[in-house]
């Protein structure tokens, strides 16, 4: 990735590692030059920095080297320029808005790098286990199913269905053993070795024929959620607060829970923060225009348009992701408290 960085070195993105930030303010160079220029890239480099550090699991064997986090930024600005670029200028009013919409969508994209880096891990587990075990043997070649896996001395086809009934048989395994683990900077194993071979053995059974390694860890990512549940160290500035949450079924998702609300409390928080006073009054209309005539003091096309409009930037801010309905909760709750208190 550091060719992709030498190729926006040039003045249109004013990119160089030793560069100073130049004294122009990152909101008034994007909305000048309308693409990320020397002080937004400067500031996306530093966030890149802080936050990678908040994700050990993302760093390699010999920590982070300066080559390292290059590539890192490197591979954010790849996939993440455009839509980024839009957002900035769509959404924000100033540097500080500037700051915090990189940040948030900086952490969210390096926490999808660090669930990848758990799928692999995971499924590595899974071939290890699978390889090691008496009980499991691949389809051999010249048998439909070559190279999947099932249980070992059946004759079956390959397997197709629905997830559903694989998970309710992972989790119907009883005595499932977690090992103590004392890390704090890396993931916790999903399960010691023999629950994991005993889940995999009862998700072969169910399924009743030859299934892939990537079939497999689908299934345990469903069963046991925490294991794309990354470690996120607090920085020494970190100021964030510890969420509970009350317990659900099981240990695993009350990590998952814990971690959702902290994750939906502090993007709810930088949302609310990039609105503007009318419009977080207008939050909880957004489906009631006549309501929203009131609040703004306009005709009924405009509450429409009004309404529309914070819609269209809600859903720009919040994404697509899973915790979409949890940072809108959030979001609406804060609104509903500032409104409360004036």
């Amino acid at each position: 990735m550091r060719n992709f960085l030498c190729r926006h070195s040039s003045p249109a993105y004013g990119f160089a590692r030793q560069r100073e930030v130049p004294a122009i303010s990152a909101f008034d160079e994007l909305h000048d030059l309308e693409y990320l220029g020397p002080a937004c890239l400067a500031l996306i480099n530093k966030l890149i920095r802080e936050e990678a550090r908040r994700l050990p699991v993302l760093a390699p064997p010999a920590g982070w080297q300066e080559a390292d986090l290059e590539d890192l930024l490197g591979e954010f600005l790849a996939d993440r320029l455009k839509p980024v670029t839009a957002n900035l200028l769509a959404l924000t009013t100033d540097d500080d808005s500037v700051g915090k919409l990189l940040r948030t969508s900086i952490r969210r994209w390096l926490i999808d790098q660090s669930r990848k880096t758990a799928v692999v891990s995971l499924g590595r587990s899974l071939e290890s286990v699978l390889a090691d075990s008496d009980a499991f043997e691949t389809v051999p070649a010249g048998e439909v199913g070559a190279g999947r896996w099932r249980l070992s001395g059946t004759t079956v086809q390959p397997w197709s269905g629905p997830f559903d009934r694989l998970v309710e048989a992972a989790y119907a395994v009883p005595n499932i053993k977690i090992p103590k683990w004392s890390s704090e900077t890396r993931r916790a194993p999903v399960a010691d070795r023999a629950s994991i071979e005993a889940v995999i053995h009862a998700v072969l059974t169910d399924a009743a024929g030859s299934m892939e390694v990537a079939h497999l860890v689908e299934v345990f990512t469903s069963r046991f959620p925490v294991a794309l549940d990354p470690v996120v160290v607090s920085l020494p500035d970190d100021a964030g607060s510890q969420i509970t949450a009350d317990p659900p079924a099981s240990p695993e998702e009350i990590v998952l829970a814990r971690d959702d609300e902290a994750r939906a409390a502090s993007a709810g928080a930088e949302i609310v923060a990039m609105l503007s006073p009318l419009e977080r009054r207008m939050i909880a209309y957004l489906d009631r225009p006549a309501e929203i005539q009131t609040v703004v003091g306009c005709g009924r096309s405009q509450a429409y348009h009004h309404g529309a409009r914070l819609k269209e930037k809600l859903r720009q801010l919040v994404g697509d992701g899973d915790e979409v309905r949890s940072v809108m909760s959030e979001v609406s709750r804060l609104c509903s408290e500032a409104v409360e208190t004036r």
